[in-house]
């Protein structure tokens, strides 16, 4: 595992670039909330969407100058449940960011039009601020599950994943912040129709020491087979979200999370999708909200 320390945080990863050339000058909301309460001084919240086209696609939502990334999320608008967030990653270098990449899959693909939401929470430089990373070897087996875990004393309060190969159809099934904040578990899942080649499942963590209150909060969705569902966390009166988690419960594979992002700033939204061939026994998301 590598960890990387607030003081010399540059130069581990840069963005993909977006997969046409000229995305990022087209129609973009940008949007940056100001917090009600934090406890973390000066945190802020940064959502921008990108262009709705049928291509793949990357985008991202930029942290404000001299401040850190805490946190981060996404989201799939559109896609009828055809398109597998399968990277949700923070971002260092000049300015920080949180990157997010959705991917149609195999086959039939999505005929329609598509657009990501990525959303970056930024505060001024936390307390103990590191970054934590791990991830599996390469192999062709059909599931996969990771832990990454903060240095000794810190929680986390950020998570990422990236699928490494899969191209589409390896689904991110587990997004699972522990219940003491120390690691985050996460689990990928080929589709209902397999992926022959070898893939890599890699995890990440943004670790503080721990400001007041800090907490994992759950919200459950529905254990039934509705097609397309939600699952919502909020946090306690007083707190606001310090970062975002999911998972899907008995998905196997064919059901993807088309958003784990905020829904307030005391609310975090997970939501979800069967495939094209849908899933005939019941599942339900979960949706982790970090409070403090």
């Amino acid at each position: 595992m590598r960890v990387l320390s607030h003081g010399v945080r540059a130069g581990r990863r840069f963005a993909p670039a977006l997969g046409l050339a000229s995305a990022m000058v087209l129609a973009t909301q940008l949007a940056v909330v100001a917090p009600v309460a934090a406890a973390l001084p000066g945190l802020t919240q940064v959502t921008s969407t990108g262009p709705s086209n049928s291509d793949w696609k990357t985008w991202q939502a930029s942290c404000p100058t001299d401040s850190f990334l805490v946190a981060g999320g996404g989201r799939i608008n559109g896609g009828g449940g055809q398109v597998v967030m399968d990277t949700m990653v923070p971002v260092f270098g000049g300015t920080d960011l949180y990157s997010v990449t959705g991917r149609e899959d195999d086959s039939p693909g999505f005929t329609g039009d598509w657009s990501i939401t990525a959303t970056a929470l930024c505060a001024r430089p936390p307390d103990g601020w590191e970054h934590a990373e791990s991830a599996t070897g390469w192999d062709s087996n059909s599931s996969k599950t990771l832990t990454v875990s903060c240095p000794l004393g810190k929680r986390l309060l950020g998570v990422g994943v990236e699928v490494n190969g899969g191209l589409g159809q390896v689904v991110v099934d587990d997004l699972r912040p522990s219940a003491d904040l120390s690691n985050v578990t996460i689990t990928g899942i080929e589709d209902g129709t397999g992926y022959a080649a070898q893939w890599q499942l890699q995890g990440e963590v943004i670790c503080v020491t721990a400001p007041a209150g800090l907490a994992r909060v759950t919200g459950f969705g529905v254990f039934d087979s509705t097609p397309v569902k939600s699952a919502v966390a909020s946090c306690p009166a007083g707190q606001r979200v310090h970062g975002v988690g999911g998972e899907i419960d008995s998905g196997a594979g064919q059901v993807r999370m088309t958003g784990i992002d905020l829904l307030s700033d005391t609310q975090v939204r997970v939501t979800a999708a069967e495939d094209e061939d849908g899933l005939a026994s019941n599942w339900a998301p979960r949706a982790y909200a970090i409070c403090a």
